[in-house]
């Protein structure tokens, strides 16, 4: 049973702090996403961190468990945590994400899905499917994508 489990069956759905990587693998323009399992949306690979784990391990860990590929060269791209990086899950869980992004660079192996994965797909930059909400906000964070913001007219 790993930590976040542990700590629901003691405390339930309530919400949690949840410590964890997120991995970007860039193939020349193109982002590596994943259909994810237990939210039906696409997302990066990541996940939450193990007791006594760092996040650089927590990040190796979770990008060859959910898509098979290893990297020994992590970059740390940025932070995510706070207010904006909360998420309900579909089945109740609630968490506040506190996520350090790590950019890969040199991997290798071959694409291999896992449980939490329903898909993995490399998609360009400027045409991704419709992401879940923390990637989604992970992405705009690290400057990968920009959201256009609207000027309201004054009459």
């Amino acid at each position: 049973m790993n930590y976040i489990q542990s700590l629901r069956n003691i405390i339930g759905t309530r919400p949690i702090i949840a410590p964890g990587s997120a991995i970007i693998v860039m193939k020349e323009k193109e982002l590596l996403l994943q259909l994810r399992s237990d939210t039906n949306d696409w997302g990066i690979p990541g996940g939450g961190m193990e007791i006594g784990d760092s996040f650089e391990e927590t990040a190796k860990k979770e990008l060859f468990e959910e898509t098979g590929l290893i990297t020994n060269h992590l970059e740390i791209l940025g932070l995510a945590s706070g207010k904006e990086f909360y998420y309900k899950f579909p089945h109740g869980d609630e968490i506040y994400n506190a996520t350090v992004i790590f950019k890969a660079g040199k991997v290798s192996g071959n694409l291999k899905k896992d449980e939490e994965s329903r898909e993995l797909a490399y998609f360009p930059l400027d045409s991704l499917p419709e992401l879940n909400y923390t990637t989604q906000k992970i992405l705009e964070k690290i400057g990968y994508i920009v959201v256009e913001e609207v000027e309201n007219e004054v009459d």
